[in-house]
């Protein structure tokens, strides 16, 4: 989880507004996902109403600390659970290599009844699941792939403002709309866990 209060000083009002305008141009290269503003609905698990596309279409991306994680609290060997090739993990010249292996064309932890078989390890990319950020240059109008400023500087200002999306296909953004500070710590919460910090 992010520090507290390291958004504290910003104006939810303003960011939401330069999200809003980044997001006219943003948006057709996002499609499958929507901007999440203050007073948009929170998201809230509906096990019973979801379909697991996640879990169905995606490849889930680890990185070491994921694979760490995942083998220390599953108590499985990463061979268990990894996409392997001659007896070894695949590891892919990316910097999340591996990849959570899959089975009959879906991830391998999926369950009866959509629940994960492996919740507590699960790695980064199902804990973000259903939010994203992406960072947009207002000036470029392209999205800043790779180093981006840090969240509470693009936050303020400047011609690179953070995008909170979700999931177009999850069915669980149902809840009561996000206060703006429950926002801030949403948006803050999802770039910290985005970026593999401590």
């Amino acid at each position: 989880m992010a520090s507290p209060g390291s958004l504290a000083s910003i104006d939810p009002g303003a960011l939401a507004e330069r999200m809003a305008r980044a997001w006219a141009d943003a948006a057709p290269r996002f499609g499958a996902y929507h901007l999440i503003l203050p007073g948009a609905p929170a998201f809230v698990c509906k096990v019973d109403d979801c379909e697991a596309t996640c879990c169905r279409v995606f490849s889930v991306a680890m990185h070491d600390r994921d694979v760490d994680h995942f083998a220390r609290v599953s108590g499985l060997a990463p061979v268990q659970f990894l996409e392997i090739e001659n007896g070894e993990p695949i590891r892919l010249p990316l910097a999340q290599p591996y990849l959570l292996a899959r089975d009959d064309g879906r991830c391998r932890f999926l369950q009866p009844r959509h629940r994960c078989g492996a919740y507590e390890a699960r790695p980064t990319a199902c804990r973000l699941y259903p939010h994203f950020v992406v960072y947009w240059n207002l000036e470029t109008a392209r999205p800043v792939y790779a180093d981006p400023p840090p969240l509470a500087a693009a936050a303020a200002a400047g011609p690179v403002v953070p995008l909170l999306l979700g999931h177009e296909q999850c069915p669980g953004f149902t809840g009561a709309p996000l206060t703006a500070p429950e926002w801030l710590t949403l948006l803050e919460a999802t770039d910290h866990l985005q970026r593999n910090l401590a």
